[in-house]
């Protein structure tokens, strides 16, 4: 009886385990593709990896929906072999558009004490419906009142009457002249007196009988102008003239009694 039991839980778990699943995910998200380092058997990573090494896997996900989809990706356990090998999402909360294509990468990476083997990892993808934004019409506002301002005053500002400046003249020191000193042996300065010009004498002009007196016209003097020289100088010319007619017409009569 025992026997028979055993053989029909096997019977009908065994389809369950030889049946091919996918990477748990729900409705509309879907793992197209796979690359990079390790192994994937359904939703887990194998992988083989030594002291320092790091190694990594990328999924390929397509949202198969037409509506947006919210995906949450998780990966456990997120460390082995007392937290020296630590598993890492490059994201793990983002939005698929419908019909969209999304890549998610799993990195694993090892200290220097990690101990080389090979380390699984399970990985889950949760995805719904993603909320639509809801925009709420803002409620209007009643316009302000615009603010008065009133105007200021203009303040007077009385001007300050300017002082006038005093210029004080400057008094000028009288210049005095230093008598010069003689040293020893030194001839003292020649005093040039100046000349005293002596006065031209003007001899009266003879006249002859029977010859007319010649008239000098003697020409006022003008302030400010040499007359009295230019007098002297005129007269002197008429005096010689004179003499010198008076010569030739006593020459000539002499000339003409002899004849």
């Amino acid at each position: 009886m025992k026997r028979t039991i055993i053989a029909i839980v096997l019977a009908l778990a065994l389809p369950l385990l030889l049946a091919p699943s996918a990477i748990s995910a729900a409705s509309g998200v879907q793992v197209v593709g796979r690359t990079g380092d390790g192994e994937w058997t359904n939703n887990t990573w194998q992988v083989e990896i030594y002291p320092g090494e790091s190694k990594s896997t990328t999924l390929n996900l397509y949202n198969s929906s037409s509506s947006s989809l919210g995906v949450e990706v998780t990966i456990f356990p997120e460390s082995l072999d007392n937290g020296t090998l630590t598993f890492e999402l490059d994201k793990t909360n983002f939005t698929m558009p419908g019909r969209s294509y999304a890549d998610t990468t799993i990195s694993v990476k090892a200290s220097g004490s990690t101990t080389p083997g090979t380390y699984t990892a399970e990985l889950e993808i949760k995805s719904e419906v993603a909320p639509e934004d809801v925009v709420t019409p803002e409620e209007p506002t009643e316009p302000e009142e615009p603010e008065v301002v009133e105007p200021e005053e203009p303040e007077l500002v009385e001007p300050e009457p300017e002082e006038p400046e005093v210029v004080e003249p400057e008094e000028e020191e009288p210049e005095v002249v230093e008598p010069e000193v003689i040293g020893p042996g030194e001839e003292e300065p020649e005093v040039v007196e100046p000349e005293e010009e002596e006065p031209e004498v003007v001899e009266p002009e003879v006249i002859g009988p029977g010859e007319e007196e010649e008239e000098i016209i003697v020409l006022p003097e003008k302030p400010g102008a040499p007359w009295g020289l230019i007098g002297g100088v005129v007269g002197g010319l008429a005096a010689a003239g004179g003499i010198g007619y008076w010569l030739w017409r006593r020459r000539r009569k002499e000339v003409n009694y002899g004849n």
